[in-house]
């Protein structure tokens, strides 16, 4: 098992039992409380997304490894400078595509949606009440709205992020390949000096 999979392994273990001590002290000072907080799918939902959030921080910790391992092998090659330069004008390429992408989310906003949905949620209109058979599940209108708009800000939150995390990523890439880049130019240019001082002097 990698340095990476088990520092995931032990940050799933060490949030399940702190939200275990959690339990069990507001189980025994608390009953009420705890009642409505970990009702019966509680542990199922717990569970799920700390196994989700414990695989993104993996992911990320393996993908800043290989990045920085990759930089390490470029700069043990020939013009290792004028390679990096090249990846750095990559990476600031999809970071710039990022932003535009950031930039159209946001001027796509689902607010007004939301709130025309609300407002035909909470209306005295009829039509809330009516059923609608769904994959032979039957739903109120209202419910169906519902389950529409909270979906929407859910998938619209999750573009968002997502966009920013590949802009952030795709920035940061692009500032370690320049830096890296002058340090090998320059490197370069010191052994080229001491070269030419060497052969002047003999």
């Amino acid at each position: 098992m990698s340095f990476y999979m088990q520092k995931a392994v032990f940050n799933f273990i060490t949030k399940i039992i702190l939200m275990l001590i959690v339990s069990y002290l507001g189980k025994t000072f608390f009953p009420e409380i705890h009642e409505v907080i970990f009702f019966s799918n509680f542990w199922s939902i717990y569970t799920t997304l700390v196994i989700i959030m414990c695989f993104i921080d993996y992911q990320k910790s393996k993908d800043a490894s290989d990045h920085y391992s990759f930089i390490r092998e470029l700069r043990k090659e020939d013009l290792s400078y004028a390679k990096l330069e090249k990846y750095a004008l990559r990476s600031e390429t999809f970071a710039e595509i990022s932003k535009t992408k950031l930039d159209i989310l946001k001027s796509l906003s689902p607010i007004p949606l939301i709130v025309f949905l609300l407002g035909f949620y909470t209306s005295n209109n009829a039509n809330i009440n009516k059923k609608i058979s769904i994959f032979s599940t039957n739903l109120l209108l209202g419910e169906l709205l519902m389950y529409v708009g909270v979906g929407i800000v859910v998938f619209y939150v999750y573009l968002i992020c997502s966009s920013f995390a590949s802009y952030k990523k795709h920035i940061r890439r692009a500032v370690d390949y320049r830096s890296e880049s002058i340090i090998a130019k320059s490197e370069k240019e010191n052994s080229l000096e001491q070269s030419n001082e060497a052969k002047d002097f003999a």
